[in-house]
């Protein structure tokens, strides 16, 4: 019989020695506010244990929003997290909030974060230091106080190598 952890409305179950390691960091992660990077192969419950991290933490009755960085076009990604002002752009008739404002108090959840474009890396390490976005088209910017949890399959530090993914960013998640 496996270890079964209730995590929300999902479970996670196992009873190998790398399950349990597993279940005792979740608990110390979700414990502070720090951002996570998760690392794994598709398919292995990246998600799983980031919505783990959240509904065990001190922000779990605030929004947990996901976002797979590699499933939305590049040129969509920066107004989905961000969101932009009526006018920003050709077709922009109202103003629209973005995932990240959205998530406020919140998780955010960047799913393949290796496959974000380098454009929106030097956003993406603004509001982390800032906690604060700028909408498209906007001229102020917006307070955000959100946690990040990030996961890829991508060996970053060989992407860091390549000139594809920020160092400082890296260090940052």
């Amino acid at each position: 019989m496996g270890i079964v952890k209730q995590i929300g409305e999902h479970s996670i179950i196992g009873n190998s020695q790398g399950i349990r390691d597993v279940f005792g960091i979740v608990e110390k992660a979700a414990a502070s506010d720090s951002t996570v990077m998760i690392f794994g192969e598709s398919g292995t419950g990246k998600e799983l244990i980031a919505r783990a991290l959240h509904q065990n933490s001190k922000r779990e009755n605030k929004p947990f929003i996901a976002v797979n960085c590699g499933a939305i076009p590049h040129e969509l990604l920066e107004s989905e997290l961000f969101g932009y002002e009526k006018g920003a752009f050709t077709g922009a008739s109202h103003t629209r909030i973005g995932r990240l404002e959205l998530a406020n108090e919140g998780t955010v959840f960047l799913d393949e974060i290796g496959d974000m474009p380098a454009a929106l890396q030097v956003k993406l390490l603004r509001v982390l230091a800032e906690q604060e976005i700028d909408r498209l088209g906007g001229s102020k910017p917006v307070k955000v106080n959100v946690r990040f949890i990030t996961a890829t399959h991508r060996n970053i530090e060989d992407a860091i190598k390549e000139g594809k993914f920020r160092e400082d960013l890296y260090y940052r998640l």
